[in-house]
Order: C-alpha cells, then structure tokens, then sequence
C-alpha cells in the first residue's frame, strides 16, 4: 500500500510568537479513520491526539478560522506557554481563560471541518497578525523625574 504525500496549507504559530505559512502533510492513519484531513495534519503539527479549537474571524465574524492547539497541553506544566496564540483568540476571537500552550495551527473554516488557507491569502494573514499584535502592545511611556 502506498501513502498519499498530500499537503494542505495553514499557519503555525510557534511558542517563540513566530508566524509561519506551512505546508503541513496529511497522513493516510488520520484519512482511513474517517478524520478531516484539516484536523488530522492539526493533529500531526500540534503533535498531541486531541484538539482544543478556538473560533476566529474578521469583523466579528466567528468561524471564518479556527486556531486549533493540542488539548492534553493546556494541563501540562512541561509544554510552553503560547502567548502569540493566545493573543490572536483575545484579539480575533472571544478570548480564552484556559492557557493555550504548545504550537498552535491556524486554518480555514470550523473546527469540525478546517480547511486549507490559500497560499497567498496565509502569507497576507501573516503580515497582518503581525501588524495588528506588534501594534496593539503598549507604547512606550517617556518618564520625566
């Protein structure tokens, strides 16, 4: 039997804050047991058996993506905080009081059903995740004594 090579496109968001548009492999183990091919390379990216998924989306529309982490990290003091990820719920979704710790994906689409990202349009959500988390943190403040 051979293994499908296919690939679907999303963006990792790594511990470091690192944004990155990936190709990320689906694997026939996830496709014959019936799971989407979006969770299932999800699954492999985050490296855990069980998703957390946080809705987000543009202009207050929820469900346009989904940032999916791996759900056994949230309680596991080993796995590194991801303040990046955690971040893009806040600012793009209706926020998190859970940690969100691990690597983190974002795709299109629910969490039921994530679906690739467009080469073009991930490197512009990118640049714009960017633009919008560098910009919001706080300015700075000049001191006088």
């Amino acid at each position: 039997m051979t293994r499908r090579t296919d690939t679907i496109t999303g963006i990792t968001v790594e511990t470091d804050g690192t944004l990155q548009v990936t190709d990320m492999r689906v694997d026939d183990f996830w496709t014959s047991r019936r799971i989407a091919d979006g969770r299932g390379a999800a699954l492999d990216a985050v490296r855990d058996y069980r998703l957390a998924a946080y809705p987000i989306g543009g202009n207050g529309r929820l469900g346009v993506a989904c940032l999916l982490a791996g759900a056994n990290h949230r309680f596991d003091p080993r796995q590194p905080d991801n303040h990046a990820a955690r971040a893009i719920v806040t600012r793009y979704g209706a926020g998190t009081d859970a940690p969100v710790r691990g690597r983190a994906v974002i795709l299109a689409g629910w969490e039921t059903d994530p679906r690739p990202i467009l080469e073009l349009v991930a490197r512009e959500l990118v640049a714009q995740i960017n633009n919008d988390l560098f910009a919001a943190e706080s300015p700075r403040v000049l001191r006088t004594a």
